[in-house]
């Protein structure tokens, strides 16, 4: 099932729960069709969360109808995707891919708010606060990261780090991984992020990652003995033990 509906001036959020079929897509191609012919663009919000699957007679009506749909995507300013299915937040990725120009940030089921707070335009940023600080005192800057980093937080985050170190002459970094959904590639390949991670390592005498995929905690570990601080990788609940190491 597909319902649509405004939910702002500039917006309007499209329900997507239980199995598709090909009503569903013809009811989602009259309302793009709509919206083209009154030349309204503005943001688009689609909550995959509760799909149960998509018949193959309604993908086949919506391949009909790909380059209405397209001309439509095209004017809008802001797409903002949530699933709780990886392979379905993967194919958006891709699809966000052939629409430059327009705004595509792809959500997870647990960001549903920070997904209709930014197609609101209550938030100026699609992942902004997936980076944070905490106090723990003036000896260890501490930040979390929660949900998915795109370049615009990556350098916030970096920027934040930065900021801390000067304020407070600290030489200790604990990184929380809350909850992790990945990164956007071009905040790997920032200039900026790049150069700023490599400064603050130099500034840096130890450097602990709490939290996190496995993954990132084993290349933690790799890496450490490649750089200039003493990087250590703790678990999700060792956060404790991560600031005694950092304080000792």
């Amino acid at each position: 099932m597909i319902d649509i509906e405004r939910i702002s001036p500039k917006a309007h959020q499209m329900l997507v729960y239980g199995e598709i079929t090909p009503a569903d897509t013809r009811k989602f191609v009259a309302f793009a069709k709509q919206q083209a012919a009154a030349g309204e663009g503005g943001h688009l919000l689609i909550d995959m969360v509760s799909m149960a699957g998509f018949s193959w007679s309604a993908i086949v009506e919506e391949l009909a109808h790909v380059p209405v749909l397209m001309r439509w995507l095209y004017s809008l300013d802001r797409i903002a995707l949530v699933s709780d299915e990886e392979w379905i937040r993967t194919m958006a990725r891709l699809e966000s891919a052939l629409l430059p120009g327009v705004s595509y940030a792809v959500y997870d089921a647990d960001e549903t708010e920070a997904a209709r707070a930014w197609v609101l335009e209550d938030s100026a940023r699609a992942h902004a606060g997936a980076v944070a600080e905490r106090d723990v005192g003036p000896d260890v800057a501490v930040i979390e990261l929660t949900g998915r980093l795109d370049r615009e937080e990556a350098e916030n985050g970096l920027d934040l780090v930065r900021a801390r170190l000067v304020a407070t002459g600290a030489t200790r970094l604990m990184v929380v991984i809350r909850k992790w959904h990945g990164f956007d590639p071009d905040a790997a390949l920032s200039g900026k992020v790049m150069q700023g991670q490599l400064d603050l390592l130099d500034k840096l005498d130890r450097y602990a990652v709490v939290g996190g995929p496995g993954w990132l905690r084993q290349m933690a570990s790799t890496f450490g003995p490649l750089v200039k601080p003493e990087v250590r990788s703790f678990d999700a609940d060792e956060e404790d033990a991560a600031l005694a190491w950092l304080r000792s």
